[in-house]
């Protein structure tokens, strides 16, 4: 996609805007594309100030600069326009446009970031009207060309309408004699420069904690935006969203949770996995309504009515037996179930589980509306022979279950999603990224003597918790209590020469305040931390998992898959010497 400046739309842009914001953003392929929104021009070269609606400046092509209206009719005679249901209805958009694009046309050349032969193109775009008002060629006069117009259609395919504009400009200029045009000049140099001249301004943080203020603020808005997935499938009874990680399905599931319970309707939102329970129960908690969040292991044994007893180590009795008892339960007292609506998030961890999909469904009012998200790569802990298919699983048990694919990471820095990739071998399939591309990011594979864990795992904490604080940093394992951090926290390691490391690591992991959380991978798979340190990879764990019938390189996608900004890759190795006298 391109580089969009913003990366969401401003607070009280209006529909036009919005559709543009949208269809620009959608662009696949173009990623050296930057697209500003909203750009506000103080040096104007004929008023006090003024606003570019869009700047679109396309290496090797040009710059097109648009103004974008939604008016409810045009009227254009004798040279007047009128614009019915805008702000300023007699208003020319083509003397607004001519404004903006003189004044950032002056001002880039006065910052010496253009030359003076590319293409400044304009556009006046009518997102409310059609095309077809005009039997498919819209009007033009001495004073305006008609691909100087765009509508409604071209929203569908603002790659080709961009293209358009400046090839019919090049076109057309190029035989004027007193008009040097050169697309070429336009040098991706040239748009980077752009980029520095016209957002140096206001683009700075004053520390690093209106930097983080900032990232939340852009994260919070980036995600809002995800909620149009929802709207898309309103109305159906049951849906699946498929995506990657980051791409928003938990903030979905919640959102969802939330709307139904704001209509009255009982609502259950539910997981798998405790930690993430825990987390969709905070999210959920800015509603108050008829809306239970809860994990499905506690929602089973209390149904069951083994609150207080069921305490097992066999994931069997969990995945088989006490399925079984929780449908006893519900048929033993009804009001236990007759939820309208249920919601049920990585929906992969319980998708192989035959008797606890029953108990999902038995806990369901029979004219329920039913939510679920996934990504079948996150079945971590499954053995690879028993994985499933998800929404095929689902999609059996209710056929008219309707699937909602989202690929744009909502959480990662691109370039650190660009490196996990590097780092795994593999495409996590994500179609875009909806952080800037200049967001700061970046992912290591540390390998290291298995003597020196301690000095790089302390080391490498303090680096990420003196950028993020302790609570934006994790560390991560494939083991539970086996785990470096586990055995240090329990007093099993004891290094004399790294003492102070050990003390210090004891001191500021755990889940106090201000301390780095640890666990596996497996128990920490919901959340997410500015920074990630993953710990205890090396050749035993491989053949651990292997031996295990896991897919190693989806665990360390899970832990890879959980930092926004930074992650670490610890990665024991046997040193040589000790290597050869071993051999």
């Amino acid at each position: 996609m391109p580089r969009m400046i913003p990366s969401t739309a401003r607070a009280g842009a209006n529909g036009s805007e919005r559709k543009l914001f949208d269809a620009f953003a959608g662009i696949v392929g173009h990623d050296d594309w930057v697209v500003y929104h909203s750009l506000p021009i103080r040096r104007h070269v004929s008023k006090l100030m003024g606003e570019a609606d869009f700047v679109v400046a396309v290496p090797g092509r040009g710059v097109v600069v648009i103004e974008a209206k939604a008016p409810q009719s045009v009227t254009y005679r004798d040279g007047e326009w009128y614009l019915e249901r805008v702000p300023d209805p007699q208003k020319n958009p083509f003397k607004q446009v001519d404004g903006a694009v003189g004044s950032i046309r002056s001002y880039l050349m006065r910052e010496g970031a253009i030359t003076g032969k590319e293409p400044f193109a304009r556009l006046v775009w009518f997102t409310s009207l059609g095309r077809f008002h005009f039997d498919g060629r819209a009007p033009a006069d001495l004073s305006f060309f008609e691909w100087e117009l765009a509508w409604a259609d071209d929203i569908a395919r603002p790659t080709e309408t961009i293209l358009h504009v400046l090839d019919e400009f090049c076109a057309w200029y190029s035989r004027a004699a007193e008009v040097e045009v050169e697309p070429s000049a336009l040098t991706p140099e040239r748009v980077e420069a752009i980029t520095k001249a016209l957002t140096r301004d206001f683009s700075f943080f004053a520390d690093e904690q209106d930097a983080k203020r900032e990232a939340q603020e852009r994260e919070v808005a980036i995600l809002a935006e995800q909620r149009f997935a929802l709207e898309i499938v309103e109305g159906n009874r049951a849906v699946y969203f498929d995506g990657p990680a980051g791409t928003g399905k938990s903030y979905l599931a919640v959102q969802a949770a939330i709307e139904s319970a704001k209509r009255g309707t009982r609502t259950l939102l539910t997981c798998w996995n405790v930690e993430m329970a825990s987390r969709l129960r905070a999210a959920a908690s800015v509603v108050h309504g008829p809306i239970v969040v809860r994990d499905l292991g506690s929602l089973m044994v209390h149904v069951a009515g083994l609150d207080g007893e069921a305490h097992r180590e066999d994931n069997t009795w969990y995945q088989e037996e006490l399925p079984r008892l929780a449908l006893a339960g519900l048929r033993d007292h009804p009001a236990y179930s007759g939820y309208r609506a249920i919601v049920v998030d990585e929906f992969q961890d319980v998708a192989g589980s035959a008797r606890i999909l029953d108990v999902i469904e038995a806990l369901a009012d029979q004219n329920a509306t039913f939510v679920f998200a996934g990504d079948a790569r996150q079945q971590v802990m499954r053995r690879n022979a028993e994985r499933v298919n998800p929404y095929a699983v689902m999609k059996s048990r209710m056929p008219d279950l309707v699937l909602a694919r989202i690929r744009r990471n909502c959480r990662q820095s691109p370039k650190l999603a660009r490196m996990n990739q590097d780092i795994l071998g593999t495409r996590c399939g994500f179609t875009g990224y909806r952080l800037p591309g200049n967001t700061p990011g970046s992912a290591q594979v540390l390998r290291i003597p298995e003597q020196q864990e301690v000095e790089v795992l302390a080391g490498s904490l303090r680096m990420l918790m003196e950028k993020y604080g302790g609570d934006g940093v994790a560390v991560l394992s494939p083991w539970g209590s086996r785990s470096l951090v586990s055995r240090i926290v329990a007093g099993e390691i004891d290094s004399p020469g790294a003492s102070a490391d050990l003390r210090w690591i004891k001191a500021n992991v755990g889940k106090g305040k201000g301390q780095s959380t640890y666990g596996s991978i497996a128990g920490l798979k919901g959340i997410e931390a500015d920074a990630v340190i993953v710990t205890d990879v090396s050749d035993g764990a491989r053949a651990w998992a292997e031996s295990h019938d896991l897919v190693w390189n989806d665990l360390l996608y899970v832990a890879l898959s959980r930092a926004k900004y930074r992650a670490v890759v610890l990665e024991s190795v046997e040193e040589i010497g000790s290597a050869a006298a071993a051999a």
